[in-house]
């Protein structure tokens, strides 16, 4: 069923106000990824599902870049 999830990691450097790009080491399958930087040196990614299905993802390597302005 459609749903979400998140999960913080630690980025250091990371603050508030910077923008943040995250790419996943998979087809998403339906399932849109957003990130932001939640507090000082965390990031937070979430996941949509939109497929209106059960999706499962495999487990992977994440990739997030951080762009201070």
């Amino acid at each position: 069923s459609a749903g979400e999830t998140s999960s913080g990691i630690t980025v250091t450097g990371a603050a508030l106000g910077d923008f943040v790009m995250v790419s996943a080491p998979y087809d998403l399958q339906d399932c849109t990824a957003t990130a932001y930087v939640q507090a000082a040196n965390t990031v937070e990614i979430r996941l949509q599902n939109e497929s209106g299905g059960a999706v499962d993802l495999a487990s992977g390597t994440w990739r997030v870049k951080v762009i201070k302005m």
